[in-house]
């Protein structure tokens, strides 16, 4: 299987952008000489633009008004085919219990007859997760999904909710929020809202809600005057500062730390001097407990060296685990 296809070459794109510009205005030989240059190599300009001009690559028409610019000669809009490694992967995320929750069935029909003829690029059996716990969500069951489906339609319309919820010592409640963001944690395999709850007249109190403690929610007919848009980049959870580390290399350590972390925000610098790799971690403080622990994980190889708050959470489940072994070999 090819990783790379033809339909994304330089040329391919060059030309594909011509077109898209030359559908908001047509465009003088003069245009799309320099988009050439801008898109592509300088020597670019003598292969793509006389087989245009020619009528060799049958995608432009000559306005008859002026007789000096071109529109295009296709309708409708373009879009590259999906490569062979594409549907691959799409296969692969078909495949996935997840997939569910974000298509309906007449979606995911759609979707299987389209790939029948197609191998996935991987299996769910290739992946073997140790250090994920064992009790995430219950993807399969109707009333997970229908909530998850109602959250999303909020999300995208920008809608109240209200929500009854299973706390942890099994009470239940009911709040009236805001969603702005969805989560999804590996280690837990758990989705999480992100909203604001509805008190003192606004939407103004930050909570986050666990997925699978959702019961039933449905749509609010409050009128939502806040901005959604700016509650997800407000970044309100986010830690005031990052956590500091430092990568040895030994083990192969810098390679997996930036697997395992790939998917927090973060800054990395090399040390010359120690031959060592500096880290800065920026994370939403609902993951605090959950980047401890994948820090821990890797041993002496990573050591933390800021800020004094996490330092201190390092100290005491280090302390913690110590006690517990000379407890048992007692």
């Amino acid at each position: 299987m090819e990783l790379f296809d033809k339909v994304y070459s330089c040329y391919y794109q060059v030309v594909r952008q011509i077109l898209t510009e030359a559908k908001k205005q047509p465009l003088t030989e003069k245009q799309m000489e320099t988009l050439i240059r801008k898109y592509g190599f300088q020597e670019s300009v003598f292969v793509i633009l006389p087989k245009l001009l020619d009528g060799e690559w049958a995608l432009l028409k000559k306005e008859k008004e002026d007789g000096r610019t071109y529109s295009p000669a296709v309708e409708g809009e373009l879009r590259p085919p999906l490569t062979l490694l594409q549907k691959s992967w799409l296969k692969s995320l078909l495949a996935d219990r997840r997939i569910s929750l974000f298509l309906d069935e007449k979606e995911r029909g759609w979707a299987d007859e389209a790939l029948k003829e197609v191998m996935p690029l991987y299996n769910e059996a290739d992946f073997y997760y140790y250090d994920r716990y064992s009790d995430g969500d219950d993807y399969e069951s109707e009333p997970y999904r229908e909530n998850f489906r109602t959250v999303l339609s909020a999300l995208k319309q920008g809608q109240a909710l209200f929500i009854t919820y299973e706390g942890k010592q099994k009470d239940t409640f009911t709040y009236e929020v805001l969603p702005y963001q969805l989560q999804y944690s590996s280690k837990d395999d758990k989705f999480r809202l992100c909203c604001r709850q509805y008190t003192h007249r606004s939407f103004c109190r930050e909570i986050l809600l666990n997925m699978g403690r959702i019961k039933t929610c449905h749509p609010s007919n409050r009128e939502v005057s806040e901005n959604v848009e700016s509650f997800r980049f407000r970044n309100g959870r986010k830690s005031k500062e990052p956590v500091v580390i430092e990568i040895s290399g030994e083990r192969n350590s810098l390679e997996r730390c930036m697997l395992h972390f790939a998917s927090y925000e973060k800054h990395t610098e090399f040390d010359g001097e120690k031959n060592t790799c500096r880290c800065s971690i920026y994370y939403d403080r609902a993951d605090e407990t959950e980047l401890l622990i994948d820090i821990l994980s890797f041993g002496p190889v990573v050591r933390v060296l800021g800020p004094e708050t996490f330092l201190n959470l390092v100290r005491a489940r280090v302390g913690r685990q110590h006690r517990m072994m000379a407890e048992e070999e007692r």
